[in-house]
Order: C-alpha cells, then sequence, then structure tokens
C-alpha cells in the first residue's frame, strides 16, 4: 500500500505550514482509492481538531460524496492523533507533519488499521 499526494494536495499542505504560528492545523484528506494506492487530491483544514462530532463527520463526507480518504495534522500532541484510532476511520490514510525550525515538511503516512486495538501503519509515499 502507499499514498499518492497531488501537486495541489502538497501546495496546500506547504501554504498551511507556512501561515500557521502554531503549526497545530488538522483535517480531511478528500481523493480516492484504486487498488492499494490512496491518491489525495484535495486537502479539507478543519476548525478544531479533525472534526466536532461523528455525526457531523458522516454529515461532511455525504456532502463531499463520500470522498473524505482520512486525516492530517500538523500536532505533535499524540492524544490528540488517536481521536482517529475508530470504527469510522479503519482503513482511512493519516498524514502525520512535523516542520523542523525552517518549516521544511516531514509527512509521515500511516493507514488506520485494526487487531484488537486500532493503530497507525506506516505505508509509503509518493510525490
Amino acid at each position: 500500500m502507499d499514498a499518492y499526494l497531488s501537486q495541489e494536495a502538497y501546495q496546500t499542505l506547504r501554504a498551511l505550514s507556512l501561515i500557521s504560528s502554531q503549526s497545530s492545523s488538522d483535517g480531511l484528506l478528500i481523493g480516492h482509492k484504486r487498488g492499494h494506492r490512496y491518491f489525495v487530491e484535495k486537502i479539507f483544514p478543519t476548525l478544531k481538531g479533525f472534526f466536532p462530532s461523528r455525526e457531523k463527520y458522516f454529515a461532511i463526507n455525504e456532502l463531499l460524496e463520500e470522498k473524505i480518504l482520512g486525516f492530517y495534522s500538523f500536532a505533535k500532541d499524540e492524544k490528540k492523533n488517536k481521536k482517529i484510532l475508530t470504527a469510522f476511520a479503519h482503513g482511512k490514510l493519516f498524514l502525520q507533519i512535523r516542520l523542523n525550525k525552517s518549516k521544511k515538511m516531514n509527512i509521515k503516512p500511516y493507514i488506520i488499521d485494526y487487531e484488537n486495538k486500532f493503530f497507525l501503519s506506516p505505508i509509503q509515499l509518493k510525490p
């Protein structure tokens, strides 16, 4: 399994990294899955966390024609990122983004998986 990040999606993440003074923004990944590859086409920033409630997540997913592919986070707080380790997120993509001192992005892709408990399983990222 791997993930492909479109130029538009990468540019949006890069822009968010430049304007966020706290580097703590989160959001949704919009795209599709074909075979064993996740295609991230767009980025949808969210206001607080990934979503305010499970019901609103499902409403947003329906509005976006079931194209929520996963989640991203610039947050360094591991407890915050564990909010997505739930049943409805199983099989979704998660991009953990860290910024170094010069604001260069380090993107680590994971699949939200389950085996007696939910966990993040690392995969490859194709630029």
